[in-house]
């Protein structure tokens, strides 16, 4: 695989937090493993075998037939996110229909068409609750991670996307509430029993519901007058409104089923 080290943004390369990395059979699935540029595994908690962007090149212009490409590990606390759409461009590498709605969000910010030539790795600021591992999306599926996982690098730059980092601190965290919705069998407000949702739950309840919803196929007017009705019911603090029309609005583009 080629490298394109040219379009690697430098909020990347600055930072001594890069991989090298093959594919490998465990049990009957393969996988990338990840390596340090001595030679040995690496681990995506243990910084001792990770190296700088040119050392870990170097490991590979030394050995190319060792090892497939170059991967960026991601750690807690630094601020960065990546999000992995798997199988979702067609053959003309234009974004599924399911997956337009994320590309076109975060498309102030890098990302790269993967190894594979059917998917985008997208990087930005931003935190997350937890790491988010594949959640299927009709015929592909998304991953978002901000530590102890790594991305493979191809330089690929996607469709003449910038080369910087941008914060997305609230798109993450409106993605993240309506990818894991349909996974929870039920909605945080249910144990309540009529109860009130303490003020510090309320946002994300509210998107989980609208999520939910939207998921669901449910039009957006009545999805307003849902939210509506437990913010004024059921939040301890009500929002505003406009506040309630906003998390309407923020899950209407996602275009994930």
């Amino acid at each position: 695989m080629t490298l394109h080290a040219s379009a690697i943004p430098a909020d990347l390369i600055e930072r001594d937090q890069f991989v090298l990395w093959r594919p490998e059979r465990v049990g009957q699935k393969l996988t990338k493993i990840p390596y340090s540029a001595t030679g040995r595994k690496a681990s995506t908690v243990d910084p001792r075998t990770w190296a700088s962007f040119d050392r870990a090149a170097e490991a590979w212009a030394r050995a190319p037939k060792c090892y497939a490409g170059l991967g960026f590990v991601f750690v807690k606390g630094d601020g960065l996110t990546g999000i992995d759409l798997d199988d979702c461009l067609d053959s003309a590498e234009l974004p599924k229909p399911w997956a337009r709605g994320v590309v076109e969000r975060f498309s102030d910010t890098y990302m790269e068409i993967s190894p594979s030539g059917q998917g985008i790795k997208v990087w930005c600021r931003g935190e997350l609750p937890a790491n988010l591992p594949g959640v299927r999306v009709e015929d592909g599926s998304v991953e978002i991670y901000s530590h102890s996982r790594y991305f493979t690098m191809t330089g690929r730059v996607f469709r003449g996307a910038p080369l910087q980092l941008e914060e997305h601190g609230d798109d993450l965290r409106v993605l993240y509430e309506h990818l894991t919705a349909a996974k929870r069998k039920t909605w945080p407000l249910q144990p309540l029993q009529g109860g009130r949702i303490p003020h510090g739950q309320q946002h994300s309840t509210l998107i989980s519901i609208a999520g939910t919803l939207r998921a669901r196929r449910v039009c957006d007017e009545a999805i307003l007058a849902c939210l509506l009705a437990v913010n004024a019911h059921q939040c301890e603090r009500p929002g505003s409104p406009e506040a309630i029309s906003r998390i309407v609005r923020s899950t209407r583009t996602w275009g994930i089923k």
